[in-house]
């Protein structure tokens, strides 16, 4: 019945009962005449319940059965229950809606840390409430119409069939009987209407809009601009310009100390890393400072929330920060101006922090900006000022390890583009670096080509031929417009093969002339083409020797 006290003082803080008395229309005497109906009713009720309280603890002080004391001492709890609030709902209507809950005794105060806790996060409670309390209590009210509406059609049944009943009663014992049955039912009819009507009324009132839409919009938006947006904007910028001063500060110091020397030092890490960690928590203080200065204290039980659960997660995730800060303060494994593999690329650290830095120069974007977290399984090393970033570089011609010869078009952390035969080729850059690429641009390359003559010159094969040959195809190469990046080159006899007299013909060229790789080698075997019909030597082709069932040999 607590209800009911809320229901009768919202109703008459705006009734006709609390305003000046004025000349009344019609409408509004109907609506005092009806008014009053109600309240009669309500005083009905009370008068009821304390009379059917009195009679319960008579028949208490009577009875002998434990189940029916049991039972009786039930109801009695109940009634008083219902006649405190009803008379507390009177009391609101009688003092104009004073709470009189306000005049009760104040209990004596015990520390509890439980207590505390809760009143630390009532006004979160209470606000989310008030936020949800139009829907929570339409909803109650809606059960509880449905809840009534039941039992009073139920107890109107009752009330009609016992009256019924009395009507066709043979004796005077009967009519008693059913006249006492009937006053009960009636009265249990009448406190359900009564209570149906509250809350008949309560729900026509939170039904009608207390003001128009577009005013009530309007003080929304006025409440939350000038409330607590203000205070969530005013702490923000409390905590920014506080974490933003000291970042100054810290920047100051490490630009101070950079000037001392190329790399900064481990005092001077630790220093920045305590002036990150203050930063935040005095950051942190400001915000609940402006929130405490402002009386906000939703917002600042909600950011208490939140540290809560940061440092419960923090007491879980401490030995992983521990290794952050050893990175940070760079004792850890990976340490700032060394080289690390990562996800199979070189590259140099660059800086670290929070985000640490990664550059690989050789590559079109190769910058990387990765959590200080992500470095964690790393281990750096020292790094030579020659030691290439990648096997090529973008212009530079190079040849695969299956014989795929190409011009490097672009090449990125992710992918490596070639120019082969005058088709883009794409190659994930882990590919590209798994098929061993030669670069012919760097520092030039070698052109070996083999080329064998018949056995019938092999008293001057490595004497006279390989002089002639040496001397004829080195004059046709420096003459060859290839022939200007030629730095060496000689002609040596290699093998006496199955079929022919073997010679090595090989050719150093210098990076400029990758270009001409395959026109080199084509030029190498014509060119040795050219010496053997100069000189009418005999170039072989491949033997078979066949066994014949006799035993002879034919040699085709």
């Amino acid at each position: 019945m607590v209800w009911a006290c809320f229901l009768v003082a919202a109703w008459l803080c705006g009734s006709s009962f609390a305003q000046p008395v004025e000349p009344a229309s019609p409408a509004q005497s109907e609506k005092r005449i009806d008014s009053w109906r109600h309240f009669e009713s309500l005083v009905r009720t009370i008068n009821e319940a304390r009379q059917e309280l009195t009679d319960a603890r008579k028949r208490l002080q009577s009875a002998q059965d434990d189940t029916e004391r049991e039972q009786l001492g039930a109801d009695i709890e109940r009634l008083s229950r219902e006649i405190e609030s009803l008379q507390m709902a009177w009391e609101m209507w009688a003092t104009g809606g004073v709470d009189v809950q306000l005049f009760a005794p104040k209990a004596s105060e015990k520390f509890d840390w439980r207590d505390e806790l809760e009143s630390v996060f009532e006004p979160i409670v209470v606000e989310l409430r008030r936020l949800t309390e139009r829907p929570r209590k339409m909803e109650r009210l809606r059960s509880e119409l449905s809840f009534y509406e039941q039992r009073l059609a139920a107890a109107e049944a009752a009330y009609a069939n016992v009256a019924a009943l009395k009507g066709q009663a043979p004796s005077e014992e009967l009519v008693a009987a059913f006249s006492a049955l009937e006053e009960r039912w009636r009265k249990r009819r009448d406190d359900l209407q009564t209570r149906l009507e509250l809350v008949n009324y309560e729900l026509r009132e939170l039904l009608t809009p207390s003001q128009p839409g577009e005013q009530k919009a309007k003080a929304a938006l006025q409440e939350l601009l000038s409330g607590r947006f203000v205070n969530l904007v005013l702490a923000l910028l409390a905590a920014g310009a506080t974490y933003g001063l000291l970042r100054m500060v810290s920047r100051g110091y490490v630009a101070l100390a950079a000037r001392r020397g190329r790399r900064r030092s481990t005092f001077s890490r630790a220093v920045n890393l305590t002036f990150m960690t203050v930063a935040v928590v005095l950051s942190l203080f400001a915000a609940m400072a402006v929130l405490y200065a402002r009386g906000d204290w939703i917002l600042l039980g909600l950011l208490l929330i939140v540290l809560v659960g940061v440092a419960l997660t923090l007491q879980r995730t401490l030995p992983g920060y521990m290794k952050e800060a050893k990175m940070l303060l760079n004792i850890g494994p990976v340490r700032e101006g060394e080289r690390v593999v990562y996800n199979g690329l070189p590259w140099k650290v660059a800086s670290l922090n929070v985000y640490s830095t990664l550059v690989n120069p050789a590559l079109r974007g190769g910058r990387l900006r990765l959590p200080v977290s992500e470095l964690e399984t790393l281990i750096s090393r020292r790094h030579d000022e020659d030691e290439p970033w990648f096997p090529s570089r973008e212009e530079d011609f190079v040849l695969l390890d299956d014989d795929t010869f190409g011009k490097v078009v672009m090449q990125t952390p992710e992918v490596v583009q070639l120019r082969v035969a005058g088709a883009v080729r794409s190659y994930p850059t882990e590919t590209y670096l798994g098929k061993c690429p030669q670069n012919l641009s760097h520092e030039g390359f070698a052109v070996v080509v083999k080329f064998g003559i018949d056995y019938d010159y092999q008293s001057t094969v490595t004497t006279e031929i390989r002089s002639t040959l040496e001397s004829f195809i080195g004059g046709r190469l420096k003459e060859h417009e290839v022939g200007a990046y030629l730095k060496e080159f000689f002609v040596e006899f290699d093998e006496a093969a199955a079929s022919s007299l073997d010679f090595m013909i090989y050719a150093l060229f210098s990076g400029e002339a990758a270009p001409h790789y395959r026109r080199i080698r084509r030029l190498l075997q014509s060119v040795a083409v050219d010496a053997c019909n100069a000189h009418g030597w005999v170039i072989p082709f491949s033997q078979v020797t066949v066994h014949l069932p006799s035993g002879g040999q034919k040699a085709a």
